[in-house]
């Protein structure tokens, strides 16, 4: 079974602290990685969690504040001093493109590879061999999205009573039928669906950059097993966080209660806090599987039979 992590590069907000970064995250799988957002230094935490600066990879940013999308030009200067030659999509509000175009141009910034611009709009946005990415709108002080990262379906279950009857043979086409694919027997065609049960649903993970709660975000992150939300503030600071658009630990919590989600983590925390345990206890006041993010954390997200 693919393997299926989350790790957390930056985990602050606004300003970084002594222990937090400014907002990334990596998403990876089978070879392929999501890094979602791009908060100024992105790449020290990326080589130092052994990411890597060449692999197949695509870029998604929230939103246009700087704590988020400051670390993109760095990083792209930095995966040209590595020779990266591979293509790279990065997801965004319209207005980056413009940004990343002036910024470059100024700096003299010589790529080594493509890069291939997707306006970020409601809906699918990004799709790579693994993973199918859709995008709503999120409720902040600038245009801003969300992010639903879903694993492709697994085949279903495998059969071997069904493979036995239409005569394949044990071994090397049995796995090509549980890994998907259709086989020749006989001069005749065996395609997965004979022999396997109903696909199964991959894993899907929410990340919901800078926003305020809505039933637009609990509709999209409906049913997610690892859901990352904006937590900014203590319940305390309610007013706070509505007149700032974000969200407080509480609201997410209910969210990720709404929807139904597996597992929640708070981050994007603020430099007021120096500690974050009382966050997480109110948050699992509303939604006990909890767990603050830090920098350098991993997380494995396991499929829901596991």
């Amino acid at each position: 079974m693919a393997t299926l992590t989350v790790t957390f590069l930056g985990t602050s907000s606004a300003a970084p602290t002594r222990a937090r970064g400014l907002p990334a995250i990596a998403i990876q799988r089978e070879g392929e990685t999501l890094i979602m957002d791009c908060g100024e230094g992105i790449q020290r935490g990326i080589l130092a969690n052994g990411i890597g600066l060449g692999k197949e990879m695509a870029i998604l940013v929230t939103h246009l504040h700087g704590d988020h999308v400051t670390g993109l030009l760095g990083l792209l200067q930095t995966m040209s001093m590595a020779q990266r030659s591979a293509p790279l999509k990065v997801v965004a509000p319209p207005k980056l493109k413009e940004w990343l175009k002036v910024t470059s141009e100024l700096l003299n910034i010589g790529l080594t590879f493509p890069v291939v611009f997707v306006e970020a709009k409601p809906g699918k946005v990004l799709e790579t061999r693994g993973l199918v990415v859709r995008a709503a709108r999120a409720t902040h002080s600038v245009e801003a999205f969300s992010y639903l990262v879903s694993e492709k379906d697994r085949p279903g279950v495998f059969h071997p009573e069904r493979a036995r009857r239409l005569g394949v043979p044990e071994g090397k086409l049995w796995s090509r039928l549980q890994g998907g694919r259709s086989v020749g027997v006989a001069g005749r065609t065996v395609s997965p669906r004979d022999v396997t049960g109903p696909p199964r649903p991959g894993r899907r993970i929410g990340y919901s950059g800078d926003t305020r709660p809505s039933a637009r975000l609990t509709r999209l992150f409906s049913g997610c097993d690892l859901l990352i939300f904006d937590s900014t503030f203590s319940k305390r600071d309610a007013a706070r966080a509505a007149e700032r658009k974000h969200s407080t630990c509480v609201e997410a919590a209910e969210v990720a209660s709404a929807a139904g989600a597996r597992k929640l983590v708070l981050t994007h925390f603020s430099a007021r806090y120096t500690s974050v345990a009382a966050l997480v206890r109110e948050a699992r006041s509303v939604f006990p599987n909890t767990v603050a993010a830090s920098d350098g954390l991993t997380l494995k997200v396991d499929y829901p039979s596991a």
